[in-house]
């Protein structure tokens, strides 16, 4: 063996040396820490990315209150969290006995009069703006492949460090990101208009309006699965209180009882689709619906066992308390939920009564989601929000109603919105028959709007015959299908198809941080089209 291993590396240098001779270069790594870096010479890259920062940068130029409202978000987020840990410093002074002639008077705390000292530095205004605005462009700042491109842009790294900047660790961004308000996040719409308008870019003269359906960061369930998922939910939270310095609600047989209400639920789907199951249906529901309405009454007793102790509680500081009350009052929703989604199933399954969609549980995760029926056809489990556009393309007005809102309440709202945002009454709206309301284009009109123009059977019937064939109103019914572009391209670029948030004021700041960045790349959009087309005047001259 050791004659043949010699013999073997004789032959591999061999061949090394033949394959050199023949000028074949051997394959070897780089050695890239002696190699020259050439970083004198970096760049800004004429980009989509860089674009999008010199056009944010300009905004703030034009109007630095914008950074200025952020900044007063964040002190008010920085003085909440230090009335917590004055109202624990002043609950623990006071379960200290007094010193001999010291009287120790707790003063009723106000956020008002809290002032903010020097600490560790915060994270600069500025910054917050920037990645706001990028997080609508980009979609987020934490998840893996987010935090990816904001630490390996070029870009980016150029642009923060000619501004003496540095990115901020995700989840002080992602917090303070959140502590910024929707008024601000409006604010700054309203600017990024002005500046459309002051740049020549749009004159808000034409209002197009419409609405569609936006999914939710959730499923749909079925009934079953949502008593078995709410039922697994309590008992989780109960699970864990001790984790502040609460006693767990009494563990003892949920999990055997939660192993069979899942074996009930999955009898009830194996007869999806099945011939003549709707007895054996109705056997497993009703099965279904006893066992969670007994196991109910248990949580319910146990859940008052720790509220009493909870009240009880005297060593208890008031951010763990308040920590505390809010869990019990996340156990008793479930358990109010669980009842009426209980009652929702009797009268559905056994009764076999037409429930409203207004008295369902629709989401576990999004109680704010309704189901959403956009025209007859397209029916997700999500949110509906209005949109008005502009003449050159802009995002001009967004309202977020809650639930499955008709779209003729909300045309004169829409207008209105318009105005407010641009401060230019427009010459001209348009919208489809979906928004036909005789005392709401009256109302229009009144704002001082000359063209309020409903295309369909229903809004030919608001006119006169003269009226609906003149070239304006023919001419905003014809340019009426440019509102549905702007929805394609919301959904296809910007994702506003699909939240990734919950609840009504989360839902609406990140769909107004999506239309914030849409807009910026509309203005470069619209600024190249206006420069090639004055180039193409100046060739021809």
């Amino acid at each position: 063996m050791l004659i043949l291993a010699r013999c073997l590396r004789f032959c591999n240098s061999q061949i090394v040396s033949i394959l050199a001779s023949c000028g074949r270069p051997s394959a070897i790594v780089p050695d890239l820490v002696n190699r020259p870096r050439q970083l004198v010479f970096l760049t800004p890259i004429d980009s989509q990315l860089n674009d999008f920062l010199n056009e944010i940068h300009q905004i703030a130029i034009l109007e630095p209150s914008v950074v200025e409202r952020i900044d007063e978000d964040l002190d008010l987020h920085a003085k909440k969290k230090k009335l917590l840990r004055l109202a624990d410093a002043e609950f623990l002074a006071g379960q200290t006995l007094d010193l001999p002639k010291l009287q120790l008077q707790l003063r009723e705390l106000q956020i008002d009069r809290i002032q903010l000292e020097t600490g560790r530095p915060r994270t600069d205004a500025y910054i917050v703006y920037l990645f706001l605005m990028l997080r609508g462009f980009n979609g987020g700042c934490k998840d893996q492949h987010a935090r990816l491109l904001l630490e390996e842009s070029i870009t980016l790294k150029l642009w923060l460090d000619h501004l003496g900047l540095q990115l901020p660790p995700a989840s002080t961004l992602s917090d303070n990101l959140n502590a910024v308000s929707n008024q601000t996040r409006a604010l700054i719409h309203q600017v990024q208009l002005r500046y459309i308008i002051q740049r020549g870019l749009d004159d808000f003269q034409k209002c197009f309006i419409d609405s569609t359906a936006v999914e939710a960061n959730t499923e749909r369930p079925t009934d079953s699965i949502i008593l078995v998922r709410l039922i697994a939910r309590v008992c989780t939270a109960g699970g864990h209180l001790h984790r502040l310095d609460l006693p767990d609600m009494n563990p003892i047989g949920l999990l055997k009882q939660q192993e069979e209400l899942r074996r009930l639920s999955q009898q009830i789907h194996f007869l999806s689709g099945k011939a003549r199951g709707e007895a054996k249906r109705k056997k497993w529901y009703f099965q279904l619906i006893r066992r969670v309405r007994r196991l109910r009454k248990r949580l319910l007793r146990d859940l008052e066992t720790v509220r009493r102790n909870l009240e009880s509680r005297a060593d208890l500081p008031p951010s763990r308390r308040l920590m505390g009350e809010e869990a019990l009052c996340l156990i008793a929703a479930d358990l109010a939920a669980l009842e009426q989604t209980a009652n929702v199933c009797e009268r559905r399954i056994m009764a076999e009564e037409k429930v409203p969609i207004a008295e369902k549980i629709i989401s576990l995760s999004d109680s704010d989601a309704s189901f959403i029926v956009k025209g007859g056809w397209n029916t997700v489990v999500g949110y509906r929000p209005q949109l008005a556009r502009s003449g050159s393309g802009f995002v001009s007005a967004l309202v977020l109603p809650r639930g499955n809102a008709a779209d003729s309440r909300h045309l004169v709202a829409m207008v209105k919105e318009q105005i407010t945002n641009t401060g230019v009454i427009p010459a001209m709206t348009s919208a489809d028959d979906g928004y036909s309301s005789q005392e709401g284009r009256e109302e229009v009109l009144g704002l001082g709007v000359k063209v309020v123009s409903i295309s369909g059977a229903k809004g030919k019937r608001l006119l006169e015959a003269r009226q609906w064939k003149s070239r304006p109103y023919r001419q905003a019914r014809a340019e009426r299908s440019a509102i549905e572009s702007l929805v394609f391209t919301l959904k296809e670029d910007f994702e506003f198809g699909e939240m990734a948030r919950r609840s009504h004021q989360n839902v609406l700041a990140e769909m107004l941080e999506k239309v914030l960045a849409y807009n910026i790349s509309q203005i470069i959009r619209v600024r190249k089209k206006l420069s090639e087309a004055e180039e193409m005047e100046r060739a021809a001259a």
